[in-house]
């Protein structure tokens, strides 16, 4: 009986395209969602705090939990190689990506928190604005030093593999 192969690199290898394709999706969705927040009137008119917050809220939670299930797999897969292939140890990408994924969870629960509270749609929001801030962080983090590394892994291991 054959066993079975279960190493991250492993695992990178098989789940890469699929990986990088959640991941744009999931950037384009942030910058969508940062776009929206973008909304400021002018002239302070409170009750329409109260509708904006409504409009962006669903749209929020729901890349929130797409994007908590994205960070799942890379915590399992994409960091552990990023430790490895990238120096820095804990001043590396990785080290700081996993500080600003703990930072973002937290702002995400004050959130969930505050809405469960039916605090002010300003403060839901500032916590919103908070949490797509970190989030927008980790995703240059990403495109500037994780993405660039695992790709120039990837071709390695198909110029080997050919």
């Amino acid at each position: 009986m054959p066993q079975q192969v279960t190493s991250p690199l492993f695992e990178l290898y098989l789940r890469y395209d699929q990986w990088k394709e959640e991941h744009d999706d999931l950037h384009d969705r942030l910058r969508e969602l940062c776009n929206l927040m973008r909304w400021n009137p002018g002239n302070f008119d409170y009750p329409f705090w109260g509708t904006h917050h409504r409009n962006v809220h669903d749209k929020f939670v729901a890349f929130m939990e797409d994007w908590q299930k994205h960070l799942a797999q890379e915590q399992e897969i994409i960091y552990p190689i990023a430790r490895a292939a990238i120096c820095g140890g804990r001043m590396g990408p990785a080290a700081v990506l996993e500080q600003e994924d703990a930072i973002a969870k937290q702002f995400y629960d004050a959130y969930l928190q505050a809405v469960e509270k039916v605090d002010s749609p300003e403060d839901c929001l500032s916590l919103l604005l908070q949490v797509l801030m970190i989030i927008a962080e980790h995703f240059r983090v990403e495109d500037e030093t994780l993405v660039p590394a695992v790709e120039r892994l990837m071709d390695e291991i198909e110029y080997i593999g050919s």
